[in-house]
């Protein structure tokens, strides 16, 4: 972790105290934010950032609350299983809920969860370490062609928008390769560094941070943070794969009580210390209401489910 995203945590996981705090004082009157990933990593800066800003639109307190483990579903559970009287939501990466019940029991039903706001977005990159031999993506794609299964790639686990971005593109590249999944970006890196994998495919922050080198990224264009990385449609191979995140609520929330809590994402979404986070952070802004955001985590579901099956990865 970079020296700013050190502080980033330290400050934004300071904003608990003074919030918890004021949440004693006013019992019954604070909203809980359950973050399915562990303190300090993308999901969970990002996380608090937007609950700073939804507790002024609000004008009650928002506390953050990680429930981190089984790529994102532990959290998703809680917070399926939480009273649905708006005291409290869940802030995701959607994978807990578009590709993890394709592939094990989970406790919850993307369908069923009530839907707020999506507020952000990140596209995935093939990285490789700084003294890779490869140096362009078809380097890699000649390279895997030439030893089919020998060359491997990591991600953050099975099942993760990274995952199922380097199997569609390994199949509209014609390749084959070993995944290698990993608990978490650290370790993931840490091998990739030491050159026991050969490829990462991850976030622009994480290239950033370790100086990796961007073969190509999976956007429909190229990207500010880093314009001279083609995307992988430009190389010859179709496939667009963002992490994608927001605010989900319990099944069956009134939706008044939605409602509110809608308007209240949209202000937090759009304030300048929102953006400017993400902005340092090298993470996508996007906004999309309730009823949106729900079409794109049941749609990315769907594609989801098609590719696992595809793989033979579905649950049986």
């Amino acid at each position: 972790m970079s020296k700013w995203m050190r502080r980033a945590a330290v400050a934004l996981l300071t904003l608990a105290l003074p919030i918890g705090a004021m949440a004693q004082e006013t019992p019954g009157r604070s909203v809980t934010m359950i973050v399915n990933f562990p303190p300090g990593g993308l999901t969970d800066l990002v996380g608090r950032g937007l609950a700073a800003g939804m507790a002024q639109g609000l004008g009650v307190p928002v506390v953050v609350q990680n429930r981190g483990g089984a790529g994102g579903s532990i959290g998703a559970g809680a917070l399926a299983a939480a009273p649905n009287d708006g005291s409290t939501i869940g802030f995701v990466a959607t994978a807990s809920l578009t590709t993890l019940p394709h592939m094990r029991a989970v406790p919850y039903r993307a369908e069923a969860l009530g839907y707020v706001c999506r507020t952000f977005d990140v596209p995935v990159y093939m990285l490789v370490a700084p003294n890779s031999r490869f140096t362009t993506a078809q380097s890699l794609v000649e390279a895997a062609r030439a030893q089919p299964g020998q060359l491997n790639f990591a991600t953050v686990g099975p099942g993760s928008l990274p995952h199922l971005a380097a199997l569609d593109w390994a199949a509209a590249a014609g390749v084959s390769l070993t995944h290698i999944p990993y608990q978490g970006e650290a370790p993931a890196v840490i091998d990739l560094l030491a050159g026991r994998v050969e490829v990462y495919f991850g976030t622009s922050s994480v290239a950033s941070i370790h100086q990796l080198r961007r073969l190509g990224v999976a956007s429909a264009a190229r990207l500010p943070e880093s314009p001279t990385t083609p995307t992988l449609a430009e190389l010859g191979y179709p496939v667009v794969w963002s992490v994608l995140g927001g605010v989900i609520a319990p099944p069956g929330m009134d939706p008044t009580v939605r409602q509110k809590l809608e308007r209240a994402c949209a202000q937090a979404v759009d304030t300048p210390e929102y953006r400017a986070l993400l902005q340092r952070l090298q993470v996508g802004w996007a906004y999309s209401d309730g009823a949106e955001f729900r079409r794109q985590v049941l749609g990315e579901s769907l594609r989801n489910r098609r590719i696992l099956e595809s793989s033979r990865l579905l649950l049986e």
